[in-house]
């Protein structure tokens, strides 16, 4: 989805609705703004909170037994590792 928006003299502008409704955007919500390598192109996004952000990342940790000796964890899982071994 595509659209002509103008910029005005405080370089403030208007997303269209049917652009906001896309993002599921509302007032107050907080966007990310980034300009490519050539600076021709700006890509808006809707920003994560940081509940949204801890849910998206939640699932790459691993429920274990917490770690409470680092130095003995690494060193058994060295031990293990088929990299280590000559």
């Amino acid at each position: 989805m595509k659209a002509i928006v103008t910029l005005s003299s405080k370089g403030q502008f208007t997303l269209p609705a049917a652009l906001r409704a896309a993002l599921g955007l509302k007032q107050g919500d907080r966007l990310q703004v980034s300009v490519d390598e050539s600076g021709r192109s700006l890509t808006v996004s809707r920003a994560l909170d940081l509940d949204e952000l801890s849910a998206r990342i939640s699932g790459y940790a691993k429920r274990r037994t917490p770690v409470t000796d680092v130095d003995a964890y690494y060193q058994k899982h060295r031990l293990e590792s088929p990299e280590s071994r000559p």
